[in-house]
């Protein structure tokens, strides 16, 4: 004997089976629409104007951290052999004199070119002066100035006219504020309206290895993600008193290319923050406490990037835009069937997910990154993943207000 089946007074069978918690097309399709909510919730935080407190690390996260910082600070491989193509001079606080002396001491000892990260902004002593402008102005030393491209049309600060017009290349590393943001990126070239120059690295690049200049030319990216080989530790190092003295070995620095600069008042001094820059090789990922290298040693690890063609592929942005929307989509899509579900367990399974995908998605971005050179933007996906949790509670409450005022039936919904 059959029974007949009793549906609600009022509810059809079709309207039963969209209310359904089951897998059906209406979860599929609200889930794009969920989805869509996760995104602009994201927009609105990133663009709020009042400093609230539960924003602010969402805000942080999106303003100033990369997810490669974790593997600069954690897992890189921080006892990599010392790349001797590369060597580091301080020059402490030495005056003008002390300057020209430590330059004449290299060049005895045959550099194949000199970079010097120091300004000159005024006449001083005149011997010393003169002394440092004879110096500066031999044929393999390149002298670093500012590049200002936001004016029109860009110009650049150069050291003093009295040291005439010397071997030029601007020092500029991308960041929104070198003081307090972290250096990531370098511009190889700068070529806009008619101007053109080259940066303080590309310039002793071109000097050393026109291969490689060729290589990095060809590339054409006007922005690079600078790929971080190590500290001041990975590099030869002298005090430019040891120069002047000659207390160091001549073969360390014959053929080779010197960066003379600012250190500290010894190689690997923390205690004065001149010329001190965040990297993402520093101890404190989020929130760093001190900035942790000199601008010389950085631009010592672009210079590594360079030489050893270790440079850093992006995912195209709309790729990326793509890849992120796909897996918040399949997120949210697990996100509302549990919801629906298993709603009394839902943030205990919800959560467990996160994490599961958050290790997951890690370890890939982290495996792309250091085998295959390849950077894939994963702080966007781990965000939405991790605040597409609590945006279904918005969700529901919209599709609640949508039942009660139009009589649209969701997901959400039990007739």
């Amino acid at each position: 004997m059959q029974t007949a089946l009793a549906f609600p007074e009022g509810c059809t069978k079709l309207e039963l089976s969209l209310a359904s918690p089951m897998l059906n097309a209406k979860l599929f399709v609200e889930s794009i629409f969920a989805t869509l909510l996760v995104f602009a919730v994201l927009w609105i935080f990133s663009v709020f104007p009042y400093d609230i407190k539960f924003l602010n690390p969402i805000k942080l996260l999106m303003k100033d951290f990369k997810y490669t910082d974790i593997y600069y600070s954690k897992l890189a491989d921080r006892d990599k052999p010392i790349n001797t193509e590369i060597v580091l001079v301080n020059i402490g606080n030495l005056d003008r004199g002390g300057i020209a002396a430590a330059m004449y001491g290299l060049q005895q000892a045959g550099p194949a070119v000199i970079g010097v990260d120091i300004m000159f902004y005024s006449q001083r002593d005149s011997l010393s002066d003169l002394l440092l402008k004879e110096e500066l102005s031999r044929p393999n030393v390149v002298v670093t100035n500012i590049l200002h491209p936001q004016d029109d049309p860009p110009s650049v600060v150069n050291s003093h006219d009295y040291f005439g017009d010397l071997n030029y290349a601007y020092a500029n590393l991308v960041a929104g504020d070198s003081l307090n943001s972290t250096i990531r990126s370098i511009m190889p070239f700068f070529d806009e309206g008619g101007y053109y120059a080259e940066a303080f690295t590309s310039k002793i690049l071109q000097t050393y290895d026109e291969g490689a200049f060729e290589d990095l030319s060809s590339r054409s990216n006007k922005v690079e993600t600078i790929n971080y080989y190590g500290t001041y530790e990975q590099f030869v190092s002298y005090e430019a008193e040891e120069i002047i003295f000659g207390e160091f070995i001549p073969e360390t620095i014959s053929g080779k290319i010197v960066l003379l600069g600012y250190m500290g008042n010894f190689v690997g001094d923390a205690s004065i923050l001149e010329d001190f820059k965040y990297t993402p090789l520093n101890h404190e990922v989020v929130g760093k406490s001190i900035p942790d290298m000199h601008g010389l040693t950085i631009h010592a690890n672009i210079l590594t990037m360079y030489l050893y063609r270790q440079y850093i592929d992006m995912m195209p942005e709309v790729q990326s835009v793509l890849l992120d929307f796909v897996i918040c989509y399949v997120h949210v899509v697990m996100f509302m069937f549990m919801f629906v579900r298993f709603h009394l367990w839902y943030h205990v399974f919800a959560k467990l997910l996160q994490f599961l995908t958050s290790i997951l998605l890690i370890y890939i971005m982290f495996y792309f990154y250091e085998i295959h050179h390849y950077k894939i933007n994963a702080t966007l996906i781990l965000i939405t993943v991790l605040i597409s949790v609590d945006v279904l509670y918005l969700y529901e409450s919209l599709a609640v207000i949508m039942y009660k005022r139009f009589g649209l039936i969701s997901y959400f919904i039990k007739h």
